[in-house]
């Protein structure tokens, strides 16, 4: 060791006794005792450490946003995400498990009960969705097709029409070549009729929708859509093929990658750090790591079942050898192990 090699005697003497000592308390059952007692007294010392006397919000939101919106993303990240996505799609386990193996009856029960408790925001969803550009220029669109459709068709409203019908002969298709400019002329008028009466319409359809969907009719839709996908397979690889899947997740990446440049993502990361902090930057480390599921009785158990596999890989590779040797021999070769060894020896 490189370190060695400016010690003298009684300093290599006591660094190796010291590596010695240190590789024998990290070997074999008693390393388990000790690393609980280390365990102990990290958690004893987070019980009196609050989050905010440990680290600055600063500091955080620094670390946030050079994670969340300054880190480069690999060029190959999209294609290891979807070699994954794809390996889970296929996965034979998706063709033998059905719905009811993985959501249990009593939680979908549980989930329409909330749906029929949430009232008021059930009524504010709809609202939105119905005013929604996107919703009423599908809504107009499918009005106009079934009522050309419902006029031009061989057996349909123009057909019927006194006068009309004698005037075309065989297919109402041929209206268009019979009567040039009847289909452009219907189309227009119907467009505006629907465009002027939209809104009117689909005020109505709020109504009736929120109306209608009482307690009732949502257990009894429920009950219908639980009775027609609780054995269903899990398995869609029958929908969606690896290529596809592959431009999804390259498209999903590509808008993440758009929002991280943007000042509003990185608005939003700076204001969900201050806001945890404001709500938890008094309380304790132990309290803290509790809202996750994080106690003294969860860290005992990893580190017994844990931690002794890691450290003997470690011992058995040589690195932890290396890694204490590292750690010791720089102060043994020291100006101040020197001079602490001297006032020793006076």
């Amino acid at each position: 060791m490189t370190q060695s090699k400016t010690m003298n005697k009684s300093a290599q003497a006591l660094f190796e006794a010291h590596v010695a000592f240190e590789l024998d308390q990290w070997r074999g059952k008693g390393a388990a005792k000790r690393l609980k007692a280390e365990v102990d007294a990290i958690w004893q010392w987070a019980g009196d450490t609050t989050l905010e006397s440990l680290v600055s919000v600063d500091t955080v939101r620094g670390a946030a946003e050079r994670l969340a919106l300054d880190m480069r993303l690999p060029d190959d990240l999209a294609g290891v995400i979807g070699g994954i996505a794809d390996d889970l799609i296929r996965l034979d386990l998706n063709k033998k498990t059905r719905v009811q193996d993985v959501i249990d009856e009593s939680l979908f029960e549980e989930g329409v009960s909330l749906f029929v408790e949430l009232e008021e925001l059930r009524a504010r969803l709809i609202e939105r969705l119905l005013d929604s550009p996107v919703y009423t220029a599908l809504a107009s669109d499918v009005l106009y097709q079934g009522i050309k459709d419902y006029i031009f068709s061989d057996t349909g409203a123009i057909k019927s029409i006194p006068g009309v019908s004698s005037l075309i002969k065989g297919s109402s298709s041929a209206i268009g070549k019979r009567m040039p400019g009847l289909e452009a002329q219907v189309e227009k008028r119907v467009r505006a009729y629907i465009e002027n009466n939209t809104a009117k319409t689909l005020a109505r359809s709020q109504e009736m929708l929120i109306e209608s969907l009482d307690e009732e009719r949502i257990r009894a839709i429920a009950a219908e859509i639980w009775a027609e996908v609780h054995d269903k397979k899990l398995s869609i690889d029958d929908v969606v093929d690896a290529d596809e899947l592959q431009k999804l997740v390259d498209y999903g990446l590509r808008i993440w990658q758009e929002l991280r440049e943007t000042q509003y993502i990185g608005d939003l990361v700076d204001a969900a750090v201050v806001s945890y902090f404001e709500r938890n930057g008094s309380r304790s480390l132990t309290d803290v790591l509790g809202d996750v599921g994080v106690d003294l009785d969860l860290l005992h158990q990893e580190a017994e079942t844990l931690a002794p596999v890691v450290i003997e890989g470690l011992s058995e590779s040589g690195l932890l050898e290396d890694l204490v040797r590292r750690r010791l021999g720089a102060f043994y070769s020291s100006k101040a192990f020197e001079t602490a060894l001297g006032e020793s020896s006076k």
